[in-house]
């Protein structure tokens, strides 16, 4: 018998919308090269997901991956990637790494390292 991880997945995106802020993240996939031209044809979309956002210790930083001035994104569910953007008070921001927590197959939020 295995726990259905649904209504615990729908309190956690009630709390990260209540308590969180409204983020609209960007990301550009990469298009065929054209040969005449000599560029790619870039798409770009754009998606809105609530996060709460949370800087990092002075311990975390203690190996090299976290750098001084990256911040800690703990967002909904969803498919993110790294290289997707998000501006926070008219700063740029890059997701760096994203951690998904999903116990079970059900992906229930996910925690992403932001840099500028």
């Amino acid at each position: 018998m295995s726990y259905d991880y649904t209504p615990l997945k729908q309190s956690a995106d009630r709390l990260i919308q209540r308590f969180g802020q409204a983020y609209t993240f960007t990301r550009t996939a990469k298009g065929s090269y054209d040969p005449a031209t000599g560029t790619t044809s870039d798409t770009t979309s754009t998606f809105e997901k609530s996060g709460i956002l949370f800087d990092y210790f002075d311990g975390d930083s203690a190996g090299e991956t976290v750098l001084a001035g990256d911040r800690r994104l703990i967002a909904e569910a969803h498919s993110y990637e790294v290289g997707d953007t998000l501006v926070i008070s008219s700063e740029t921001y890059r997701v760096i790494s994203v951690s998904a927590n999903q116990p079970a197959g059900t992906m229930m939020l996910s925690t992403l390292q932001i840099r500028k």
